[in-house]
Order: C-alpha cells, then structure tokens, then sequence
C-alpha cells in the first residue's frame, strides 16, 4: 500500500512526536479550584526543608540582663518602593513578605514571590555542620517603616542580635526606590563563640510559590542555579522526592526560580565558597487531576577564613526573569533563563532580540509574531523555491525510477546504484527537499523556547480571544484546528507523489496532537507560517511567462 519512503516518514514524523512530548511538552494542567489553591501553598511553605532544627536563643539587651525570647514582642517593618512591597520581622531578622507591584496573577492580583502567609524571616544564617540557625533569633531594632520612590532615593532597615555567648549578629539591609534588590551587610562581632564552624550559608529559604495558572507547567519549570567558577549550574535532580546539592566553588550568585521568576543571592567583595540548594516535591491530587508540587530553597556559602570578626555584603535579587533586567547586574545572571539546549542557545537568542526589537515599535506580541513568521518566510523563500523545485525533479523522475524498479527487482544492490546513477546525471538530490527546511528548523525551536520561558511573552496579549500568547489555547483546539486547514491547504499545494497522498491527511492530524498543547503564540507562528507558505507555493507554481526570442 506505502513504499518504503512513506513508512519511514511515518516513522520519522511518531519519533518525533514522541521526541517532542517526552522533552518539551509539560504535564497538563488540571482545572484547579480556589480552594485547592488556599490549602496547597500553605501547606508547603510550613513543611520540612530538610535542614536542622534551629537552636532557640535568647535575646540580650545587656551584658548583665537576659531577657527570654517570647517576652519581646514581633516588630513588624514595611517598606515600599517602585516597585515592591516588603515586611520585615525581628523575628529572625529578615523578609517575612515580598509583593511585587508591577506583575499579577491571571485573574487578578498581584504576584507574592514571599509568601502571602507569615513565614520565617529570610535571607537566614545557617550552618550545613551544625544546628545553627537565625530564623528563631529575635533581633532588636529602632528602625521605622520605610517609602522609597525614585533614583538615589535609599533607606536601611539594621537588626541586631546579642547572643548570651557575647557574639554580636548584625543584619543590615539597605533598599532602593527604583531597583529589583535590595543590599544586605551582614556583620559578626565573635565569631568562634557564636556556634559557627569553618563557613555558613546565606540561604533564601521559602520556596517560590506559584504564580501561573496552569501549576504543572509552573512547577516543571522550579529549579535551583548557580554560577560557579565561570560555569552555569541548574539543580532539578530530586532523589526520593528530595534535592540536596553542596557545589564547591567560587559563586558569582546563587538562587532558585519558578517559570517566570527568581531571587539571587549575589556576594559583594568576599569570594563565596560553593552553593547549598535544597528542596522537596510531592504530588498534589485534586477531583479534576493532580500535579508535581516543587519546593527548592538556595544559598550561597561563605567562608570564615579563621577570623573572629566577619563583615559581608550582598546584593539580593527578588523579581521576574526578565532579559533586560538581570543583564543590568553583569554576573551573568541572565543565563537563569531557560535557552534551551547549548547547541541552540544562539538562535533563541536570535529570536528573542528580534521579538523584542519589533515590540519596541509594535506593541501587540500577536502582531509580532505574524511579522516575524512573514520575516522568517522572506529569509527562507529561496531554500523553499529550491526544495518545490527538487520535490517536481524527483516527481519527473518517477517513470525512469520505475522501470529501473522493474528491470533490476531481482538484483537490489545493482537496482540502488542505477537509481544513485540517475540521480548524479539528473543533477537531483533525492534528500534535497528535506534538508531544505532544516535550516528552519533551529529558529523554531528557538521560537519555541522564547514563548515558552521568557517573561516578556508572560500575559502576553493578542485578541480578546486569545489574552495570553505563553499558554496554551483557552477556547479549546481553535487555533490549532486553524493551524491545522492551513496545513493540509499548504500540503495539498506542494505535494507532487502520489504516493505520499495519505500525509496530506495524516501531517495536520499530528501536528494537531503536538501543537494542542503549546502555547497559542507559538501555533499562532506555525499558522502564519503556513499562510504564507500556501501564498508561496501559489507563486512558485504560476506558470513563468515565456518572452519572445525576438524581442529583446
């Protein structure tokens, strides 16, 4: 019924549908009610971290008069900036609460890269030898709320805890009106009586919660990362649902991300000695499905170095993974984004400056990206006139095929050389019309990792029927089921084998399965693409006017 061309094409095409699914295609995502939201996040941010119990100590206001912890009452600080709002605690001296002003969810709301509940305060002081931690220290302070608006417009917040031993902790956190981050100085006076051996952690310990809609595909995209001697590190491997990663090395940052955003631990003039990232995940069931839950908490690790006194600055990043934004920091914090593949990263690059670019001047990411289809389809036109051309030579060539097929089908070694033979004179490459589209194929798999990662596509609005590019179709199947009559049209035109007649029906159904689940802006590419390929193979396929021999 099928030659063996046509069963390896089927074949190639399952491969790949497979290929795509297993590496790129995240869980789908259960319909989530409210109520399973209320109680799942919760409920991770109370659990394990799988780190030692913190030993309590109690506060000293003098040398001569211990006061018991629970006898001080919690302070409470807030500050605001352009574009946060954090709370801070004594208890435990740090961020018990982080809102991010210009990023919300997707019904409405805006986003808490902290936690909505208290929490233990954080960034925390812990040590991986012993139970030292300062999450259950109350600080003292005399610092008020704060509201920063503007360029060189700072404020500090500082925290001070006396420990009975006679170490002096201090935090001091400087914020800024028109920055991401926040600076933290972190200074202790009596090291070797304070409980700390050889190094600690400086470790943001909440993980993420999540922001996006769709929570599986959320979740598959939490992991840890660092930038270690000049090498990018990203910590997902989970072992009995546990991760624990101790990377010696010289950080430039560590932290932890969630699809679209991050916090990053960044040392200032003290080289830090490795990255410490935990986690944990479990399965959320619900009516409708269940997901993977991710929890993944990072720090950085910094050396005493022997000396009794320590005195170390930091600047923490809390905000999305925005291109733009983590360039600006010049530690290579822009590689926390999800390029893809190594071999790939340049033409994901490529795409996304010449997304961006056009945004600049186009406002509407739709429109966008039908230009930048329209763009890649005038780049590609002569390897796409030069694979129909190959396509119609390899169709002429089809009779002589066939009766070498006839005179040798006893002999098929002798039958293969003759074809190869006809080939070379003919001056036709059977392969020609497929390695034509490979160069494409590079730029769309780069398409694909910026509308799946990049927080510029986030919320990413076309038409009232599709408000968010970055997911998936919310009325169900419509685009891609446009996608899909583009693509047989576009099949119909450029096929020239009868032979391959069935993959005119069978490429839109199985492109209809890879694609139902992408995001909309993605499919909205391929439609596009197709389009225009339709309207190309019409023009290719016009008869060429032939002029006079005696007209010149």
């Amino acid at each position: 019924m099928f030659d063996k061309r046509t069963i390896l094409a089927f074949i190639l095409i399952a491969i790949i549908f497979i290929f795509w699914q297993i590496l790129w295609q995240p869980p789908a995502p259960p319909p989530e009610q409210q109520a399973a939201d209320s109680t799942a996040v919760p409920v991770a941010a109370t659990e394990s971290r799988q780190l030692p119990q913190p030993v309590v100590h109690d506060a000293v206001i003098d040398s001569n008069t211990v006061v018991a912890m629970d006898m001080i009452p919690e302070q409470l600080i807030r500050v605001e900036t352009d574009f946060y709002t954090a709370t801070l605690s004594n208890k435990g001296g740090g961020l018990i609460n982080l809102l991010l002003k210009y990023y919300t969810y997707a019904d409405s709301g805006n986003v808490f890269l902290l936690g909505e509940e208290n929490q233990q305060a954080t960034p925390s002081l812990i040590s991986k030898s012993n139970d030292f931690s300062d999450q259950d220290f109350v600080y003292l302070t005399e610092d008020n709320d704060l509201t920063l608006s503007g360029e060189n417009n700072s404020g500090t917040v500082t925290f001070t805890a006396m420990l009975p031993s006679g170490s002096i902790i201090t935090k001091e956190f400087t914020f800024f009106g028109d920055s991401h981050h926040f600076d933290l100085r972190v200074t202790i006076d009596g090291v070797e009586s304070s409980g700390l051996v050889k190094e600690y952690v400086l470790a943001w310990l909440p993980g993420i919660p999540p922001t996006e809609e769709n929570r599986a595909d959320d979740y598959s995209n939490y992991r840890g990362g660092a930038y270690l001697s000049g090498d990018m590190y990203k910590y997902d491997s989970f072992d009995d649902n546990r991760l624990l990663e101790d990377h010696s090395g010289s950080a430039e940052w560590v932290g932890s991300r969630s699809k679209y955003f991050a916090y990053a631990i960044i040392p200032r003039e003290t080289i830090s000695s490795g990255a410490y990232v935990i986690g944990e995940k479990r399965e959320i069931r619900q009516p409708d499905g269940s997901y993977e839950m991710r929890q993944i908490s990072a720090g950085v690790v910094m050396p005493l170095a022997g000396h009794n006194d320590l005195d170390n600055r930091f600047t923490i990043y809390a905000g999305p993974l925005d291109y733009q934004i983590l360039k600006k920091y010049d530690v290579n914090l822009e590689d926390f984004i999800d390029w893809g593949w190594k071999i790939l990263q340049p033409f994901s690059l490529a795409v996304y400056w010449g997304v961006y670019a056009i945004h600049q001047v186009i406002p509407n990411y739709g429109i966008v990206v039908m230009l930048v289809a329209i763009l890649l389809k005038v780049l590609t036109y002569p390897l796409t006139k030069k694979q129909l051309k190959s396509m119609r030579a390899m169709q002429a060539l089809q009779p002589k095929i066939e009766e070498i097929k006839a005179k040798y089908k006893d002999n098929p070694q002798k039958m293969n050389q003759m074809v190869m033979k006809l080939y070379k004179q003919e001056k036709v490459n059977p392969f020609g019309s497929c390695l034509y589209m490979l160069p494409q194929m590079p730029f769309f798999i780069g398409l694909y990792q910026v509308f799946r990662s990049t927080f510029e596509l986030r919320q990413a609005y076309f038409i009232f029927y599709w408000p968010d590019l970055s997911q998936p179709d919310p009325f169900p199947y419509v685009m891609p089921l446009i996608m899909c009559v583009a693509m047989f049209l576009q099949q119909k035109l450029t096929m020239t084998d009868p032979k391959h007649k069935m993959m005119i029906y069978l490429m839109p159904i199985l492109f209809f399965f890879l694609f139902k689940g992408l995001p909309v802006g993605l499919v909205l590419y391929w439609t596009s693409f197709s389009v225009l390929s339709i309207f190309e193979a019409l023009t290719i396929r016009r008869p060429q006017k032939v002029m006079n021999p005696q007209v010149k």
